[in-house]
């Protein structure tokens, strides 16, 4: 039971049972000195079981929170619209490059891992020319009904439809409810697509599977017809070589009439014809490397990317095709000046520098390639014509014969390794074209697939159990007040003295029960028993709080006199005086109580003796207080033992008494009459009256309200102290509800209160 200061009902005492041991007289030393504070530290750590008792403190919120979310979860789920999601599957398999030597006459041949060839297969699944194609076929833009944003009615004043923006529109609900699920491994890709027509949402799966496979059969189709362009346009000119080597061999045998045979041949002639072969092969590889040459010069990247084993230009391609996609999406969403847009094409301009860096890498090697070969043919053809000076005299017709005769040869050979190149090239083209294959066909769901109400009330637990969580945390984080024992020990560094639990007693009496009397209590008859233990669990909490107070002086002389503030009205500092009193009246000491408290006075009510004369008449008067006896000064209580000093009738001026020096006379007085003085003084942080009697004190107590003290406020009221030199002994915690709070203190007194009530 705890007395608020902000309470004009009759106040409380708690009347003490008989106790089990007095305690000690204490010797007679000087009393102790001020200490200097150590520094307070604002944002003590916590544990995570102090968290955890956190929660469970304030768990029908955090329940309230849980049902909270749940219900909106349930009710998002009735409003929602039910929606079919189709599905359908295909796998796209590797190719057999080996067969039929294809790796080697198809200039398209994949080059990439097949992680990557797979991966880009699914980037064109997704596309945005697919679903464009997908919409056109299934005439989704005769069925669609445009639906212009909220702010479209700002922009566009005409009420004409647009054209334009609901095809956007078309193609942006097609890739919002299209899910392409990639596996690599296995390169199986799963496709699902989302709507409230489950008829439809089949058919636009269906349509998107196929014409993504007739769109890769066209695109492959497209680049060996190419292919086979090219090496036919060489073909031609590689036939007429050959029909004019021959008919300059047929016109020079003619004219000259040579008939050249094996036995005509010497070591000249041998080393000639190997000059020669080296010569028409250096002008092969010539011809092949300008050829490659050529072509990487005349044909985009994008198209060669296929036939050159460069991983480093492949990843540029992918990583391009990527970020054309993302541009594409952002594009079809913000305005070119969007962060994001801009973002996407600045990376697409540092990829394309890339790419045209690896180009020209890649042209410059083929180049120095081309070159050597040259360099190699005219080195040869040097030497060729050195030889044939040599052999000039012997056998020149039978020379030239031969070279006529080897130009046909080489030009032969050619012609027929690039014919097969293009049957291999149209082989190829045909072995393309079943590489991907369905295997699960998309069928018309029959359940909708949202709302799930089951996932959706998991996650309405799941948020309203975090919110609720979080809240709890935040709002502990927040609340500065003292509400459990031990908290003023970690932010004051102040001795916790004691903690008086809150209670609920029916008497509004002072009753006060000796140790040796056997009154019953002034409760009434239905809770006598609850009543009772109320009063044994308080009385030996005052008992514990006086110990703690005597006990480190117990040989040696401890305070005479103490002052007992609060920081705030409201602290029931009244009611621990009071009670305080009675404890060390019951152990058989003298105590006097002073009610300091001059503005609002409430000892001579509680203690029912009369306000006539009081501490500011002793204040006021001149008469010296050695004449004055000591039963004139204070009032006796029907407490035995137990003094009071009341305020006094008059209120005026009451800045400046506290400053008289009587009061250093009176308390010096009483000290020497009462082996405990106690100062009931009123809120040190309003009025200045507690600061000024703890310098006549041997110490101050701070007396903290459960759950109305701030944290704040007893700090700021201990550094006070601390700037004026007061000593504090501790603080005492008052209205302590020991049910609500679970941390290692509370466990502790909670414990030892009840086994106090057994």
């Amino acid at each position: 039971m705890n007395l608020s200061d902000a309470d004009n009902s009759p106040a409380k005492v708690v009347p003490l049972l008989p106790a089990t041991s007095q305690l000690i007289p204490p010797s007679r030393v000087p009393p102790a000195q001020w200490v200097p504070a150590e520094p307070i530290d604002d944002n003590p750590s916590f544990s995570l079981l102090e968290y955890w008792e956190k929660i469970c403190r304030y768990k029908l919120a955090i329940a309230a929170f849980v049902v909270v979310g749940a219900a909106g979860a349930l009710l998002l789920s009735f409003v929602q619209t039910p929606m079919y999601r189709a599905h359908t599957s295909l796998v796209v398999e590797d190719l057999n490059e080996n067969f039929q030597n294809l790796k080697d006459s198809d200039p398209t041949v994949q080059v990439a891992p097949p992680e990557s060839y797979f991966q880009t297969q699914v980037k064109i699944l997704q596309s945005r020319e697919m679903l464009e194609l997908v919409i056109d076929k299934l005439g989704l833009m005769k069925q669609a009904n445009p639906h212009k944003h909220f702010w479209s009615a700002w922009t566009h004043k005409s009420s004409e439809p647009n054209p334009e923006l609901a095809r956007e529109q078309e193609i942006n609900k097609l890739q919002k409810n299209l899910t392409v699920q990639a596996w690599g491994e296995s390169q199986t890709a799963e496709i699902f697509y989302v709507d409230s027509d489950p008829r439809l949402a089949a058919s636009i799966a269906s349509t998107l599977v196929q014409t993504f496979i007739d769109q890769s059969r066209e695109i492959r189709w497209n680049s060996t017809q190419n292919t086979a362009e090219w090496l036919t346009g060489h073909l031609k000119e590689l036939k007429q070589n050959l029909e004019s080597a021959e008919n300059q061999l047929r016109n020079y045998a003619q004219s000259t009439g040579i008939i050249l045979t094996s036995d005509k041949q010497n070591v000249s002639e041998d080393k000639l014809k190997q000059l020669q072969e080296e010569l028409s092969k250096a002008q092969a590889d010539r011809t092949e490397k300008q050829a490659s040459y050529e072509t990487l010069t005349n044909t985009p990247v994008e198209a060669l990317s296929p036939t050159l084993n460069n991983p480093a230009l492949q990843n540029y391609l992918v990583k391009m095709a990527d970020l054309k996609s993302q541009l594409a999406n952002l594009s079809a969403t913000y305005t070119p000046e969007y962060y994001k847009v801009r973002q996407v094409q600045a990376q697409i301009a540092d990829l394309q520098q890339g790419i045209n860096a690896e180009r020209a890498s890649i042209l410059r090697r083929s180049k120095d390639d081309y070159e050597a070969s040259l360099a190699r043919e005219n080195m040869l053809a040097a030497a060729y014509t050195e030889q044939l000076k040599t052999v000039s005299d012997m056998a020149g017709k039978s020379i030239q014969y031969d070279n006529l005769q080897h130009d046909v040869d080489t030009n032969r050979e050619l012609y027929d390794a690039l014919l097969l190149r293009i049957r291999q090239a149209g082989l190829a083209a045909a072995m393309r074209s079943s590489n991907i294959v369905v295997v699960d066909q998309a069928k018309p769901p029959v359940l909708p697939y949202q709302p799930n109400f089951q996932l959706n009330t998991a996650l309405g637990l799941l948020t309203g159990l975090f919110a609720g969580v979080g809240f709890v945390l935040v709002r502990d984080r927040f609340n500065r007040n003292i509400e459990s024992p031990g908290i003023s020990q970690t932010y004051l560094r102040l001795p916790e003295l004691g903690v008086i639990p809150a209670a609920k007693l029916a008497s509004r009496r002072l009753a006060w029960l000796p140790a040796s009397t056997k009154v019953p209590l002034q409760i009434n008859s239905s809770s006598q028993n609850g009543a009772s233990r109320e009063h044994a669990t308080l009385a030996e909490a005052y008992r514990a709080t006086l110990t703690s107070i005597l006990l480190p002086s117990m040989h040696a002389e401890g305070p005479r006199v103490l002052v007992l503030t609060s920081p705030d009205a409201g602290a029931g500092k009244t009611t621990v005086t009071s009670n305080l009193g009675m404890a060390t009246a019951e152990i058989g000491r003298r105590v006097l109580l002073v009610d300091a408290d001059l503005r609002r006075p409430r000892l001579h009510r509680l203690f029912e003796i009369p306000n006539s004369f009081g501490l500011t008449d002793i204040l006021r008067i001149t008469t010296p207080l050695e004449d004055i006896p000591v039963d004139q000064l204070v009032r006796q209580t029907k407490i035995p033992g137990l003094y009071v000093v009341p305020s006094g009738p008059t209120t005026d001026g009451l800045s400046s008494l506290l400053y008289s020096p009587r009061l250093t006379e009176f308390l010096q007085r009483v000290a020497k009459e009462f082996d405990l003085v106690l100062i009931d003084a009123p809120p040190m942080l309003h009025f200045a009256d507690a600061r000024v009697l703890g310098r006549h004190s041997d110490g101050v107590i701070l007396v903290l309200r459960s759950g109305q003290t701030k944290r704040d406020a007893a700090m700021l009221a201990r550094q006070r102290f601390h700037e004026d030199g007061t000593c504090v002994l501790g603080t005492i915690l008052n209205s302590w509800d020991l049910k609500n709070f679970r941390s290692p203190y509370a466990a502790a007194y909670s414990d030892a209160y009840k086994y106090n009530a057994v």
